[in-house]
């Protein structure tokens, strides 16, 4: 069963949560500790979203939470935490963490149609920690504290939660490379085809992508991923040649698209 984590420290983290437990179903177990149908949801009170504990026996931790980016675009978003070089944000440098695609398409798809503001739904790059040993993901509510207090946006992501949690769905994962943070062409493939997408490495981490951890991509996934897909258009030749070698040294495939 997955596990959702909040903190009451995060304006978007409480309210998506808050709605979770007035409109869908989750009652209070023990003090900060609400259930359905064997998922918890748990207030860990955390100073921050980056700081919640990982130490869970479970399928997958789903973080509730805000994004901020220096825009202030209104955005629905979803992502992987992990980190492709430094870990100016948390988590341990230069390591992803265990992805689970299926579960991030079934979200994203959730997200679409339980959308009652408008605004636009993202998958974004791995970024940030925290670096766990289960598989975990952020799902967030983007840009100001505007939107973090947003009722219309919390509501629309608690719908979308609430939803996947019913579906139990597999799909064929892929590793996605080049474009940009917010992952348009990935967005797109997991809304409009069979494939699902694991972890995305964009266009700003490809000069400092080493076989390491292009292994790890491959490698840290709930699904087993024989698939890269490479965005041709915003990735350069030399990218494209290391991408390519790193595909055939690891026995998976290289597709441009």
């Amino acid at each position: 069963m997955p596990i959702l984590l909040f903190t009451s420290n995060n304006i978007a983290s409480k309210n998506i949560a808050f709605k979770l437990i007035e409109k869908h179903g989750f009652a209070e177990v023990e003090e900060s500790k609400w259930e359905r149908d064997g998922v918890l949801l748990i207030d860990t009170k955390a100073p921050s979203v980056l700081n919640v504990p990982t130490d869970f026996d479970t399928d997958c931790i789903i973080v509730l939470s805000s994004h901020k980016s220096k825009s202030g675009e209104r955005m629905l978003t979803a992502h992987f935490p992990g980190n492709w070089a430094d870990a100016a944000y948390g988590g341990k440098p230069r390591t992803l963490n265990i992805a689970s695609g299926s579960m991030l398409k079934i979200i994203v798809q959730e997200l679409a149609r339980a959308n009652k503001t408008g605004w636009p739904v993202y998958v974004e790059a791995d970024h940030h920690g925290p670096t766990c040993t289960v598989p975990i993901m952020f799902v967030e509510i983007g840009s100001t504290e505007m939107e973090w207090g947003d009722g219309t946006a919390a509501e629309s992501v608690a719908e979308a939660i609430s939803n996947s949690l019913k579906r139990k769905e597999r799909y064929e994962s892929v590793f996605g490379t080049g474009g940009g943070h917010y992952a348009i062409e990935f967005t797109n493939m997991i809304l409009k085809t069979d494939y699902a997408v694991g972890h995305i490495a964009p266009k700003y981490v490809l000069d400092s992508l080493d076989e390491d951890i292009f292994r790890q991509a491959i490698e840290k996934n709930v699904e087993t991923v024989r698939k890269v897909f490479v965005l041709k258009e915003s990735t350069n030749r030399k990218h494209k040649r290391k991408i390519s070698e790193y595909c055939s040294a690891l026995g998976v495939e290289y597709v441009e698209m």
